[in-house]
């Protein structure tokens, strides 16, 4: 069998990331991202001393910043004024954006390939897997 080349363009680091949305966001805006899963709300200073909490390294609250304002602007948070600042929160929970983004890339692998991915899907999935699929279709996590 010949090798092609990756196509995926994201670090081998982030690749290898057991979570999901690491996988899609990266390590760290994933960890950022989280705490807002966690918490009903919080300003950036929370969530700075919220990740500082379980970090060896420190993260400098201008970081921070930056991580929570992509998130936003990315639509993974919303947000509302608070004195000088603003408090954010998640925009969906961590199920729904893994059935979004889960949903994305199947639209994205059935245009790109059609029947070939229905195809090669179908090819790849054992009965094991098939079997655990069925099992927990609808549950919720």
């Amino acid at each position: 069998m010949t090798t092609m080349a990756s196509f995926d363009h994201r670090s081998k680091r982030q690749r290898a990331n057991a979570d999901p949305i690491a996988r899609y966001l990266g390590a760290l805006q994933a960890e950022a991202l989280g705490i807002f899963w966690r918490v009903e709300s919080a300003t950036v200073r929370e969530a700075l001393d919220d990740l500082n909490k379980r970090r060896r390294k420190k993260l400098a609250y201008t970081t921070v910043l930056t991580l929570v304002s992509r998130l936003w602007q990315r639509g993974f948070l919303q947000r509302e004024p608070e004195g000088r600042g603003f408090r954010y929160r998640a925009a969906q929970t961590r199920e729904e954006l893994l059935a979004e983004l889960s949903d994305e890339l199947i639209d994205r692998l059935l245009d790109d390939f059609g029947d070939v991915a229905v195809a090669r899907l179908g090819d790849r999935l054992d009965a094991a897997r098939v079997k655990k699929l069925r099992g927990t279709r609808g549950k919720k996590s």
